[in-house]
């Protein structure tokens, strides 16, 4: 079986089991904050592809060290990954869970790029008029690229509206060397 197989078929089961139990924002927030954990933290990585380390250990550890940032069914999942490609199958489990999840919630990725930082009033503002055009719940990140002379980037899903001043220059010079 390969790895995006063996990842849908845990997907699946985390899901639905979150799903039926009521527990679907707490197994989210504790599979992406792991996920995090994972790609950042290599003792981390370490203990997850462990094969000297039981399953039944790694869920009583997980249980006790991570506290409020962990969830029961995610760290059952986590005991059940071991090897080299313990870390990849989480990675492709929590893309999986993030996109069904957001799905099931009518929440979209909205990724920004501005020239200078937002306060929370204009970030506010700007996820509710996001929300309003998009008809669905923006989940908003904003990144801060100081090259940028104003204006937005927003990538929403696969989607990329670029409203910054230098794209509109370059279009502007693309109409002035063609007419």
């Amino acid at each position: 079986m390969t790895l995006k197989q063996t990842a849908k078929q845990y997907n699946t089961a985390l899901y639905t089991i979150a799903e039926e139990s009521g527990t679907l924002d707490e197994v989210f927030r504790a599979l992406m904050f792991i996920d995090q954990l994972a790609r950042t933290e290599s003792q981390f990585r370490s203990f997850l592809q462990s094969k000297r380390i039981t399953g039944e250990q790694k869920t009583s550890i997980l249980n006790t060290i991570l506290g409020d940032h962990g969830h029961p069914l995610v760290n059952e999942l986590l005991s059940h990954l071991k090897g080299t490609q313990a870390t990849k199958i989480l990675r492709f489990v929590a893309n999986l869970f993030d996109h069904q999840f957001k799905e099931g919630k009518n929440i979209v990725s909205v990724e920004g790029v501005v020239s200078g930082e937002f306060d929370e009033r204009q970030v506010s503002s700007l996820k509710s008029s996001l929300d309003d055009i998009l008809g669905k719940e923006a989940d908003l990140t904003l990144n801060v690229d100081q090259s940028l002379l104003g204006g937005i980037r927003l990538r929403i899903g696969n989607t990329l509206l670029d409203a910054s001043i230098q794209n509109q220059l370059q279009m502007l010079r693309a109409e002035l060397m063609h007419a």
